[in-house]
C-alpha cells in the first residue's frame, strides 16, 4: 500500500526539441527532474519518442531517489497528439513502458495552460519550435494551430524559415539588403548565401537547428532591420489569428480571460510584447500573462488532479479595461524618428499590409451589408455616409466618385461630414463632439426605412456619428458601423458591424494612416459591390460611365470594344449610333440588333445589360 511519504506522480512535457519530466509529491513539491530529446513522433518516429519519454522519466525518478514503476499516476502532455489516433498510439506505448500505472495522454497545450494558470479556464498560446493554441471554458475545449512546421506560422521554425526566404530574396536582388544575411551566415559558419542550399537541404538537418535561428531574427528586428521586422510582424499576426479563432469558439471573445504566453519563443520579451499587442488588437478580452509555472509542472498538476488531489489555486480574474487599440503606442515603430527614411517608409508599409489583412477578416460582414444596402437601393433607397475628420473625408470622396463612375442620379449616395463643407479641407475643432448636430443632419435628410447609413469612425465612439446613427436607428434606417476598434458604442447601434481591427498606428493615434487605409478599402468594396448587385456593371466593365470629357470618351470606346469583342473603330461607330450610351451600344453589338431595339431591351430589363441580353 502506498503511503503519503512515498506517494508521487510524474508529469511529462514533450515537444519538438526536448522532453522534460518532473516528479511531484502530493503537495505539488518537485522532487526530481529529467530531460531528453524530442518525443514528437511526427518528427522523430515512435521508437525514438518512446526512448526519450522513458529516459526523461527515469532521470527525474533517479534524481528523486524513487522507483519509476511506483508512480501513483503519470501525465504525458505531448506535441503532435491532437488526433484520437495519436492518443491511441501513446496509450499503447504507456502500457508497454508503465504497466499497471494510470497514464493520461494530453496535448501539450493542456499542461501549458494548467502550469501557466493553475487552472484549465483560459487560453494558452505555445510558441516554441512549433506553435499551438488551446483553451477551455466551463468544460468546452478548442484548439488551433499545431499543424506542424509546413503549415504553422509564428513559431521559431516559422520565423526562421521566413528569414531564410528573405535572405535568399535579398541575395537575388528581389528585395533590399538585410542584416539577416550577415547574422545568419556568421551563426552557421557559412561564407556566402549560396552555401545555404547545402545547409538547409542536408538530409540530416533537424527542425531544431533551423528553429535555433529565430533569436537572430528577433534581435535583428529589435535593432530595426526591416526584413526581420516584417517577419516578426507577420508571425505575431499569425499567432493572434489562432488565439482569435479559439477565443471565438469558446465564447471568450468579448469576455475578459487570461491568455498564457508559453514556450521558448515567448521567453523573448520583444516578441512577447509584439504578440501581446497583436492579440489585444484582435481579441480585446485577452489578458496576456507569463506562465507562473512551466508545462512540465502543469503535467504534474494534471497527474495530481487525476488522483483526486487539488491543484494550486488559479490566478485571479483578469482586469476589465476600456481598450482603445488605435490610440496605443506601436511596439514595432517606437524608434521611428531614429531610423533612416527607407526604414521609416518600410515600417509604414508593414503596417499598411496589416490594414489589408484586417479588412480581409471583415469580408463576410461587408458582403452581408452589401446585400441589405442593394436591396433597399433597388427599391429607391439611399446610401448615406456619416463621419468626422479623416473618416468623414473618406466618405465624401467615395460618395463623390460614385456619381460619375456609375451615372447615379444626385442624392443616391450622400456624405455627411461634421463641420460641413469647410471640414473637408480644414479642421473644424469641436464639430465631431456635437451629437445633436449629427442627429440634426439625419433629420434634415428625412431618412426612412428604405435608406441605409454607414457611420464611419476609427474609434467607434465619435459623438457626431453616434448622434446620427441613433437618430437613423429610431427612423428604421439600416445602420452600418465602419470602425477600427472593439468594443465600441457605435457597434451597439449597428445592424451590421464592419470592424477591421488594425491596431496601434505607426504614429500613435494618427488614424488617418492604416485605419484610414482600411476604411477606404471597405468603402471601395461596399459601394462598388452594391453597384454590381444593382446591375450597374457588365462583368468588370463600368457600363454606366458618363461621357463628359475626352478621357471618358476614350474609356467608353474601350469598354464597348472589350464587351463586344470588336475593335475601337467599330465600337466608336455603334456608340455614336447609340447616342453615346455605352449600355445600348453593348447590347446592340452582342444581340446583333439596331440601337433602338437594344434600348427597348434595356428598358424592359431595368437597365441591366446582363438581363437585356437574355432571350425573352
Amino acid at each position: 500500500m502506498t503511503t503519503q511519504s512515498d506517494f508521487f506522480v510524474i508529469g511529462v512535457d514533450g515537444g519538438a526539441s526536448k522532453t522534460a519530466a518532473v516528479v511531484m509529491d502530493q503537495a505539488a513539491r518537485i522532487l526530481g527532474q529529467g530531460q531528453s530529446g524530442s518525443s514528437n513522433y511526427h518528427n522523430v518516429g515512435l521508437d525514438r519518442a518512446k526512448m526519450n519519454l522513458r529516459a526523461a522519466m527515469s532521470a527525474a525518478a533517479e534524481q528523486a531517489g524513487l522507483e519509476l514503476n511506483r508512480a501513483a499516476a503519470v501525465t504525458w502532455a505531448l506535441a503532435g497528439v491532437g488526433r484520437p489516433v495519436d492518443k491511441s498510439l501513446f496509450a499503447n506505448l504507456a502500457a508497454e513502458i508503465l504497466p499497471d500505472i494510470p497514464v493520461q495522454v494530453e496535448h501539450d497545450t493542456v499542461a501549458a495552460l494548467m502550469g501557466g494558470l493553475g487552472s484549465r479556464q483560459g487560453i494558452v498560446l505555445i510558441a516554441g519550435t512549433g506553435m499551438s493554441v488551446a483553451g477551455e471554458n466551463n468544460g468546452k475545449r478548442a484548439r488551433a494551430g499545431g499543424w506542424g512546421y509546413y503549415l504553422d506560422h509564428g513559431s521559431a521554425h516559422g520565423l526562421a524559415q521566413q528569414a531564410l526566404q528573405a535572405l535568399a530574396q535579398a541575395a537575388d536582388g528581389r528585395r533590399p539588403p538585410t542584416r539577416l544575411t550577415a547574422r545568419i551566415l556568421e551563426a552557421l559558419g557559412l561564407s556566402q548565401a549560396d552555401d545555404l542550399v547545402s545547409w538547409v537541404y542536408d538530409p540530416q538537418r533537424e527542425l531544431a537547428e533551423i528553429a535555433a535561428l529565430a533569436p537572430l531574427v528577433l534581435d535583428a528586428a529589435e535593432a530595426g532591420d526591416l526584413a526581420a521586422i516584417e517577419v516578426v510582424a507577420e508571425g505575431a499576426e499569425a499567432l493572434a489569428d489562432s488565439v482569435d479563432a479559439v477565443a471565438r469558439r469558446l465564447d471568450f471573445w468579448a469576455t475578459p480571460f487570461h491568455l498564457v504566453l508559453a514556450g521558448g519563443l515567448m521567453g523573448n520579451s520583444f516578441y512577447r510584447r509584439v504578440v501581446a499587442q497583436a492579440v489585444r488588437t484582435r481579441v480585446p478580452g485577452a489578458y496576456p500573462i507569463v506562465p507562473r509555472a512551466d508545462p512540465t509542472v502543469g503535467a504534474g498538476l494534471l497527474a495530481l488532479e487525476s488522483t483526486g488531489h487539488r491543484s494550486a489555486a488559479p490566478v485571479v480574474a483578469p482586469p476589465v479595461g476600456d481598450v482603445w487599440s488605435s490610440e496605443q503606442r506601436n511596439i514595432l515603430t517606437r524608434d521611428l524618428d531614429l531610423h533612416p527614411v527607407l526604414t521609416v517608409v518600410g515600417l509604414m508599409h508593414v503596417q499598411d499590409k496589416q490594414a489589408v489583412s484586417a479588412v480581409a477578416r471583415t469580408l463576410p460582414a461587408i458582403a452581408a451589408a452589401v446585400d441589405d444596402v442593394a436591396e433597399r437601393m433597388r427599391h429607391g433607397g439611399r446610401l448615406i455616409y456619416v463621419g468626422a475628420g479623416s473618416s468623414g473625408r473618406l466618405g465624401v470622396v467615395d460618395a463623390a466618385e460614385c456619381g460619375p463612375t456609375f451615372s447615379l442620379e444626385p442624392g443616391k449616395i450622400v456624405a455627411v461630414i461634421a463641420g460641413e463643407v469647410q471640414a473637408f479641407t480644414d479642421s473644424v475643432e469641436g464639430a465631431e463632439d456635437d451629437a445633436d448636430e449629427g442627429a440634426a443632419a439625419i433629420r434634415e435628410l428625412a431618412l426612412g426605412r428604405l435608406d441605409a447609413i454607414v457611420g464611419i469612425a476609427a474609434s467607434g465612439r465619435t459623438p457626431f456619428v453616434l448622434g446620427a446613427m441613433e437618430e437613423a436607428r429610431q427612423r428604421g434606417v439600416l445602420t452600418i458601423a465602419l470602425i477600427c476598434n472593439l468594443p465600441a458604442p457605435l457597434a451597439d447601434l449597428a445592424d451590421h458591424v464592419i470592424a477591421p481591427l488594425v491596431g496601434p498606428e505607426a504614429l500613435a493615434g494618427s488614424t488617418r494612416l492604416k485605419a484610414g487605409t482600411a476604411q477606404k478599402l471597405v468603402l471601395n468594396m461596399l459601394s462598388t459591390a452594391v453597384m454590381v448587385r444593382l446591375g450597374k456593371t457588365y462583368g468588370n466593365l463600368m457600363v454606366n460611365v458618363r461621357i463628359e470629357n475626352k478621357k471618358l470618351q476614350a474609356r467608353a470606346r474601350r469598354i464597348v470594344a472589350q464587351a463586344g469583342d470588336v475593335d475601337e473603330e467599330a465600337a466608336a461607330r455603334v456608340l455614336a449610333a447609340s447616342g453615346d450610351d455605352v449600355k445600348t451600344a453593348i447590347v446592340s453589338i452582342l444581340r446583333g440588333c439596331p440601337p433602338h431595339e437594344a434600348r427597348l431591351r434595356l428598358e424592359h430589363a431595368g437597365g441591366v445589360v446582363r438581363l437585356a441580353l437574355q432571350d425573352e
